[in-house]
Parts: structure tokens; C-alpha cells; sequence
């Protein structure tokens, strides 16, 4: 089989590769992506099965002990499960349907002229894009969002509402869903539970939908997230700890959605299937805390000083052992082994599925456990 090499993720995973595992196949040989070697820019997975168990493995052109149906020779995730305690806390950000939302500088400054209140329904617009390129994360474009007015609420802002109405309503009159058709000054998803998430919150923390490295940075709430940013609506340094981490980076990786070469952070598969710490001390959660706090403070001064983006700094100084990047991720990478009171001879991945079938158990139970957030106990 050749297929894109989303096939071994999700639902394509689901619909094929589970189905040769399930039912008596034996991946033998795969590569898990390389580049299409025609003219379309996609990476491809090159899959080998058969229904008599093989003497031999092959892997990437390495000899392995199993092939797993998400093409990995280790612990298979795809029996993970989806987490309650983990769910209404991550988030795709909202999905907009139409360019002609998105506004410049000087309109901004020109209508906030004219009226003030119309800075109320301009904000700045965060994408991936913006959080991996450019010096702390800082969106350079601006967005009209009406959110869910009413048209007749809408219209009192009537500088951005004519121009939504001259950019956007033309072609959402073409649209074939019919609410977001009749509904042309509001976007196509609105994303109200993330909305509601945020709000009392003075930051979250977000994330590239598909980036290099994955790594979550603040984000005040005034910045308003575009679908290809993934958000968690935390404020907690502690948290940003634990997303931090080399546990979460490995179970990321092992339930990654894939995108060419880079990472696709999904909230599904790759946030409510983690398992967070159940019982770490409260010297731990301060520990964790105050080196992500640091972590944060070290990033935003290089950044700033250097005019970089976040994965420029982690180019540049994240695999250099004598980087302070490098010896804060190794700092925090303690700190949350303790917190999860796993040792340094412990499979991590193993462990971390085994948690995540233990929590869903205790769920199914009815028993408590414990999210995004620092145990109450």
C-alpha cells in the first residue's frame, strides 16, 4: 500500500491499518514517511502485509521486533483512551469562512478614529504561523469578529459591518451550508465553549496545529485564536510544565496526526488521551511551576533580544547540552518524572498508556480524577 502518511493516524488509521491488525494481518515491512517522489508536496508511508506471521521485520530499512498499525515499532497508542477529565480544557481556535474578515493596520487606526467602540469588534488574529515565526508569538494581522451578535448588534459598528458586508457576504451567498450562508457576519465556527474557556482567564496557553516542535507558549487572552492554532484554556504555569515536558513530548509524538514532516498537535488525540499527574506533592506542582515560569521568562528575553521566533531559539539551542534552554528542559523533565513518580529505567510510553487505561477505568466508575489542573488533595 501507498498512501499519504496520515494512513498510520486517526480515523485513516481506523478505516485500514487497525483493520489488518484486528483481523489477522502482520505489518512486515513500511516505511513510515518520505517525500513523494512526484511533482505533489506530500510525505507518503509504503506499507508490506501479510496474514502469516513473518520471521523478520523491517522498519525505515531497520530491523525491528513488530510493527504497530500507526507504523511504529513500539507500544501501540491507538487503544488510549479519551479522557473526561481532560475534555472542554483544549481546543481548536476559531474558523473564520472568508479573507474578508482579516483588515490592516490602518483600517484599524482609521475606524478606532471614527469611533472608539469599534475596537471592540477588531481584534489581533493568532494562527500558527504568527506563534512559530515571530518573537513571542505576536500576531501582525487584525480580524473583524462580531462573534454572535445579532445582525441588528453587529450593524451599530458600522464601519467593520459595511466592509464585512462589501468582503465576505458575496461569498458566503455561494456557500452551500445554509447557516453560515444566511449568517455572512459570522464566522463559520465561532468556537463559543473556547470562548467561554478563556474568558476569565488573564492568558492561555496555544500552540502551533502543526509545527516543528510543538512547543506551547502564553497568550493574552485578547489575542483571538485562528484555527490553526490549538489552545489550552489554562493560566497555570504548572501546566505549561507538564505540556512542556519530555512525557508529554513522547506520548505527542506516539499519537501525532501528520502533516508532511511536521507535528500535528490535535486536542483529540493528542491532549485528552495524556494523562496527567494523580498525586505529585505540592513541593512538586511549586517546582514544576517555577521552572516553567523560568523557562517562559528565558524564552521571551532571547526572543526579544534576538528578534526570533520560538522555533528559530529551539533550532538554534534545544539539542546543545550547555544552552539554557536546553538545561531548563532537562530541569523540568525531572521535576515531572517525579511528579509521575516514574525512574529513568521506566518506558515511559508504557507507562503513560498504562496510566491512561487506569484513569478511564477509575472514570467509567465513577471515580474522580485528575485533569488539567493541580489536585485539590
Amino acid at each position: 500500500l501507498v498512501a499519504t502518511n496520515s494512513i498510520s493516524q486517526g480515523k485513516s488509521r481506523a478505516a485500514a491499518l487497525d483493520y489488518v491488525a484486528q483481523n489477522g494481518g502482520h505489518i512486515y515491512a513500511a516505511v513510515s514517511t518520505q517525500p513523494w517522489s512526484g511533482e505533489a508536496k506530500v510525505h507518503v508511508s509504503l506499507i508490506n502485509w501479510s496474514k502469516e506471521k513473518p520471521k523478520v521485520y523491517y522498519l525505515d530499512n531497520l530491523v525491528v521486533s513488530s510493527i504497530n498499525s500507526s507504523l511504529q515499532a513500539t507500544i501501540d497508542v491507538s487503544q488510549a483512551a479519551q479522557l473526561s477529565a481532560n475534555s472542554n480544557k483544549c481546543f481548536q481556535g476559531v474558523i473564520p469562512v472568508g479573507m474578508g474578515f482579516i483588515v490592516s493596520q490602518q483600517q484599524v487606526n482609521d475606524w478606532i478614529k471614527e469611533n472608539a467602540q469599534n475596537q471592540e469588534v477588531i481584534k489581533l488574529f493568532s494562527m500558527g504561523a504568527n506563534l512559530a515565526k515571530n518573537p513571542n508569538g505576536m500576531p501582525e494581522r487584525w480580524i473583524i469578529d462580531f462573534n454572535d451578535m445579532s445582525i441588528e448588534e453587529a450593524s451599530e459598528y458600522v464601519l467593520p459591518f459595511e466592509y464585512v458586508k462589501a468582503h465576505v457576504k458575496r461569498e458566503r451567498d455561494k456557500n452551500r451550508r445554509e447557516v453560515t450562508k444566511i449568517n455572512w457576519w459570522k464566522y463559520g465556527e465561532k468556537r463559543p465553549a473556547m470562548r467561554k474557556a478563556i474568558a476569565p482567564l488573564s492568558h492561555y496557553f496555544t500552540v502551533p496545529r502543526v509545527s516543528k516542535w510543538a512547543v506551547f507558549i502564553p497568550a493574552p487572552v485578547s489575542w483571538l485564536p485562528g484555527d490553526k492554532s490549538v489552545v489550552v484554556a489554562s493560566e497555570d504555569f504548572y501546566i505549561l510544565g507538564i505540556l512542556s515536558s519530555n512525557i508529554h513530548r513522547i506520548w505527542m509524538h506516539a499519537q501525532k496526526s501528520t502533516l508532511k514532516g511536521d507535528i500535528a498537535y490535535t486536542h483529540n488525540t493528542c491532549f485528552e488521551t495524556f494523562p496527567f499527574p494523580q498525586t505529585p506533592t505540592c513541593q512538586s506542582v511549586e517546582e514544576i511551576r517555577a521552572t516553567a515560569v523560568e523557562l517562559h521568562q528565558y524564552r521571551t528575553q532571547q526572543m526579544s533580544a534576538k528578534q526570533w521566533g520560538i522555533t528559530q531559539l529551539y533550532n538554534k539551542f534545544f539539542e546543545e547540552p550547555t544552552s539554557q534552554l536546553s538545561k531548563l528542559h532537562t530541569k523540568l523533565d525531572r521535576e515531572v518524572m517525579q511528579a509521575y513518580g516514574f525512574t529513568d529505567s521506566d518506558d515511559i510510553l508504557a507507562k503513560v498508556l498504562e496510566l491512561n487505561l487506569e484513569l478511564a477505568e477509575k472514570e467509567k466508575r465513577g471515580e474522580p480524577v485528575v485533569g488539567p489542573c493541580v489536585p485539590t488533595d
